[in-house]
Order: C-alpha cells, then structure tokens, then sequence
C-alpha cells in the first residue's frame, strides 16, 4: 500500500483515515513546532512585525531584525559573518555560484545534496571515506591548482556523520576551499544550535558552510557562513540583492527563544541515549547514539509498523524511481511510552523470526 498520509500540522501524532498514529518521520528533530511557548513566541512575532516583510535587504527601507540575527548566528557559530535567505537552496546555490568562478577544480562528495552540487557529478560508487583518499591522493599529483570540495555534513540516510580533519593530508601545493551543507546539523552537531562551522574554521582550507534552518531549527529560511571576504562576494550577488528575505516572526522567535531550542536539544538526546540502549546489538539497523536517525532495509517493516500504528519515513529518494529510504526519525516531541512502544514493537519482529 501507499504510504503517504496528507496531514494539516506534523506532530507526535498524525490523524489518517480516522486512526491516531505515532509519527517518526520529517525533519523536525527538536520538535519547535508543537512547542506551545515557541508558537507564542512567533505569535508575538507576527504582532511586532507582520506577516512578512516584502523588501528587498538592499532596500532603503531596512528592517534592523535581519543584522541582529546574522550576528548572532555569526557569533553562536564562531563565523567572521553570517548571511541570511528566504530557503536553504537558495543558500546552498548562491554558496556553490560564490565559490565556483576562484576554483579551477570542483570535487563533489558521494551523497552531497542537490543544494550545493550544480552540475558537478557525484562519484558513483565510492564511499565518502574512499572520496576522501582520491581527493588526498589527486592533490599529491596538482600543484597550484585552486580546488572546491563539496560535501554534506551528514548523510542523514544512512546516517553518517562526516570528519573533515583528513582535508590536513591534502598536498599544501594547492589551495583549497571547502563547502559544506549543514542542514542536518544544524540544532543536532557542532556547536550548540549553529552547527559544524566551529568545528572546521581552523582547517587548512577555506571553509564556507550553508544549509536551511528549516529542519531542526524550524525556520523558514537559509544561510551561509564564512570569513568576510566570502561572505563579501556572497552579498554582492544579484541573487542576494534582489531576493526576498525570510518572514522575520520567525527570526524574532528564534532570538527570543534560545533557552527553549537548548531545553529540546536536552529532551532529544535523552531520547536517543534511551533508544541506542535498547537497540544495542540488533544489528539490521543502522543508527548512531548521537543522530535522530534509524535506518533499516526491510521494507515489509513499513507495512507492519503501520498496522501497529506507526508512522516511517519511506519514499523514493532522490529521484522518483530510487530505491524507498526506510528510516525511523526521532524527535524531541516524543515521549519515552513513544518510544518504549516502538521498541517493544521492533524487539517483536525479532522475536517472531527466531
């Protein structure tokens, strides 16, 4: 059967065909928005400043909301600069536009997302630790070559968590920049709720990160971050100029409400520590005690969780006729009975096979 469930609003629980189910799929890995205090807080939001604001950021009419969040995200993230848009592709595009015309050379990771790519392809086959030792390899063989490496922070299919201190093994002949998605890191990796930039600054490349806010930070908006004279180049694209920014209720509750994004963030890990306990050693998943994701290759799961009442992430991914992604995504919005019941559920599956 189809597993598509048309929804008004995600949550814990997701109504369909007259049936409560629990939800453990989506993005939105803190959870924000079921939080009540955050929707007050873009309540408020949408007082002060409306429902948009319909200006260009190079107008003569500013809006100051926009400055207050770039440098605080800029200072979270320990980045000279941050760069706000309306969406994390279009970040991720104006990032990628900025850094190809100073590269003579673009290498692309194995499952960076489309955000970042261009026309740049994949390697087909490779893990990314393997991208890694053609990368290092290559570059013993080039000299004076301005090179882009482009990479996800995570793979959040799988998932993997990605470690760039290899780009120190890369020949200093070359110079290097390095672009890096972090829209699953954001709120989950890195530094606090700003992601891997801080984690990366110190490489001996030049180190530019992107992503949507909309994830786990549940924000509809994009940014980039990066030293000033990247970020330099980033603002005087007519992309930047003349785009829309995002709605700024939204920006508003997130600088108003960063101690409720650190009580979430407490809230998740809790839960993941509770589920990698219970999972330890059930090999047919593959999951990390540090990421909200659970993925598994079984795909009559699906159809059995759903019977007993649970929601998955399951759909062809990144092209209609790709193979089903089947994950179990976590989120602060759970509740331990939640997820001591998909235990008991999956514990079962074993059960009845032995």
């Amino acid at each position: 059967m189809s597993h598509t469930y048309p929804t008004s609003q995600l949550g814990r629980t997701i109504t369909y065909q007259g049936k409560d189910y629990l939800h453990f799929s989506g993005t939105s890995y803190l959870g924000m928005g079921t939080l009540p205090e955050f929707k007050e807080l873009l309540i408020r939001g949408i007082l002060r400043y409306g429902p948009n604001h319909g200006s260009s950021r190079n107008s003569n009419v500013q809006l100051s909301l926009y400055e207050a969040f770039e440098a605080q995200f800029a200072a979270g993230a320990e980045a000279a600069e941050a760069v706000l848009l309306s969406s994390g592709y279009m970040a991720g595009q104006l990032a990628v536009n900025t850094l190809r015309p100073l590269a003579d050379l673009t290498w692309t990771a194995p499952d960076t997302h489309p955000a970042i790519t261009l026309e740049s392809q994949q390697p087909i086959g490779l893990t990314h630790n393997q991208w890694q030792e053609k990368c290092i390899a290559k570059s013993q063989e080039l000299m004076g070559q301005k090179i882009l490496l482009l990479s996800n922070a995570v793979n959040p299919l799988i998932p993997e968590i990605h470690d760039f201190e290899w780009t120190k093994k890369l020949s200093p002949a070359n110079k290097y920049y390095l672009l890096i998605d972090d829209s699953h890191a954001f709120g989950l990796l890195g530094k606090g709720i700003f992601g891997t930039y801080a984690h990366w600054k110190h490489l001996p490349v030049e180190v530019m990160v992107s992503g949507s806010l909309g994830k786990a930070l549940a924000l509809p908006a994009g940014i980039i971050l990066g030293n000033t004279s990247l970020t330099r180049l980033v603002r005087e694209n007519p992309i930047y100029r003349t785009s829309s920014p995002p709605a700024p209720a939204f920006l508003s509750a997130f600088l108003d409400g960063q101690g409720y994004y650190l009580k979430q963030q407490l809230k998740l890990k809790d839960n993941l520590q509770f589920m990698a306990s219970a999972l330890e050693g059930l090999e047919r998943f593959k999951f990390l005690p540090t990421y909200p994701v659970i993925s598994f290759e079984n795909e009559s799961w699906v159809e059995q969780l759903h019977q007993k009442g649970f929601i998955l992430s399951s759909f062809p991914y990144p092209l209609p006729d790709s193979p089903a992604v089947n994950r179990i995504v976590l989120s602060a919005w759970h509740e331990r009975k939640d997820l001591a019941e998909l235990i008991q559920t999956l514990k079962s599956f074993f059960d009845s096979q032995s």
